[in-house]
């Protein structure tokens, strides 16, 4: 192969490469941090069985950028546990309390939104 040749390819291969990069970075406006979708908690060792209720912690950011905007957040349908005004970009994690079962965590800004579904005990 000559150089010539050589140089061409590696420089396709780079320009392919940097092309997934920004993709593999890109900024979504609402990230569910924790729960992860589709895990059961609170994770023990060894699993109790007929866990009721659980103290359970949530996480999530919002990036909406061109100044102030709203998120609100909670469990389940109807389950509004608050809302906040923010600038730009906003993070927040709390402690609340579960019942056993499955549930359904979700952020909705007006930006964007995302929700996870996970289970409180096995």
């Amino acid at each position: 192969m000559d150089i010539k040749w050589r140089k061409f390819s590696m420089a396709i291969l780079f320009v392919t490469l940097i092309g997934f990069a920004d993709t593999a970075v890109a900024q979504v406006p609402v990230n569910i941090v924790y729960p992860i979708n589709g895990s059961s908690y609170p994770i023990q060792d060894p699993a109790s069985k007929g866990l009721k209720s659980a103290y359970f912690t949530a996480s999530f950011s919002a990036t909406c950028g061109g100044g102030s905007h709203k998120v609100e957040w909670g469990f389940d349908k109807g389950m509004s546990l608050g809302a906040v005004r923010f600038y730009d970009q906003t993070s927040l994690q709390f402690v609340h309390k579960l019942s056993g079962g499955v549930h359904v965590f979700w952020v909705q800004s007006d930006c964007g939104k995302d929700e996870v579904k996970f289970k409180i005990g096995n």
